[in-house]
């Protein structure tokens, strides 16, 4: 039987989220053709991926061990083919992924003076995706926010960003220097699509320095959204500080949060891959970490 990448792709979107109807939607098919797809890769192994029922999806021990397997064939594919365009090309080139917000300047400055020749190649991280991308093989290195799953990911800390709360701007807090965001006791937090509970309560103070929860408000995937909502008086969230400057707006505030500990930034690579672009990369980048701003 000749695995089907495609189906493998698929099967990894299902495994990571343990839902079909997020799977799908990220993969921009239908349930059920997802649904008959991950079918026909369970009857061409033999073997159950996952069990199921009305209330939860998880995987089994063979789909444990096939995903681990999985993700190392999608980035071996993936190379495989960036490694048949960079000899096609007759240079070398090399992936960066970064997070909105993110400072990359230095290190891209410091990492092209030592390897001139090298043609850089820029892609936009979103939160949700920033190992995957890694470990598929989609950048070489990124610009991430911590935490992430370090599992199979060499990871080096460069600098910390504070965090800002973004108020409309008639809001009570939206005219103070800065904001202790337990002050927000009553509001609505807007919550990160498909983030987990460490990026939360990293990024987004949930739950807040003194143990409590904000309500749980609408899902947003990005500033748009995020803005969108702010703006109709539908929740609060939580930004790195550095994002607001990308986003001025006469009827947002952005109040630096007073009692909750910086996000930490970080440059992260596939562990299990060989890469020397990617150490040099990761070589420069030791040579400009800087602390909190």
């Amino acid at each position: 039987m000749d695995l089907d990448l495609r189906k493998l792709r698929y099967f990894v979107a299902v495994a990571e989220r343990l839902h079909f109807g997020q799977a799908a939607a990220a993969l921009h098919v239908t349930q059920p053709a997802l649904s008959r797809q991950i079918q026909q890769l369970e009857h061409d192994l033999g073997v159950a991926l996952f069990t199921r029922n009305s209330r939860e999806v998880a995987l089994t021990p063979s789909g444990t061990q096939f995903l681990k397997d999985s993700r190392t064939l999608l980035a071996v594919a993936r190379e495989a083919q960036e490694r048949a365009r960079r000899i096609e090309a007759g240079q070398d080139s090399l992936k960066i992924g970064f997070m909105l917000g993110t400072d990359i300047t230095a290190v891209v400055h410091a990492f092209s003076e030592r390897h001139p020749g090298v043609r850089l190649e820029l892609v936009r991280l979103r939160w949700w995706e920033r190992t995957r991308a890694i470990l598929d093989g989609e950048v070489d290195v990124g610009f991430v926010r911590l935490p992430v799953d370090t599992t199979a990911l060499t990871v080096l800390p460069l600098y910390q960003e504070r965090l800002s709360v973004v108020l409309p701007i008639g809001h009570a807090l939206a005219g103070e220097d800065s904001v202790e965001v337990t002050a927000l006791a009553g509001e609505t937090l807007l919550q990160y699509a498909d983030a987990g509970p460490d990026w939360s309560a990293v990024w987004n103070a949930d739950p807040l320095p003194d143990g409590t929860r904000l309500g749980r408000g609408p899902t947003v995937h990005d500033m748009e959204e995020i803005l969108a909502y702010v703006r109709a008086g539908q929740g609060v969230v939580l930004v790195p500080a550095p994002v607001a400057a990308f986003f001025p707006r006469p009827d947002i505030a952005y109040v630096p949060a007073a009692d909750v500990p910086p996000g930490q930034v970080a440059v992260a690579w596939n562990a299990g891959r060989h890469s020397p672009l990617a150490t040099a990369f990761a070589d420069a980048a030791g040579t400009v970490r800087r602390d909190v701003p």
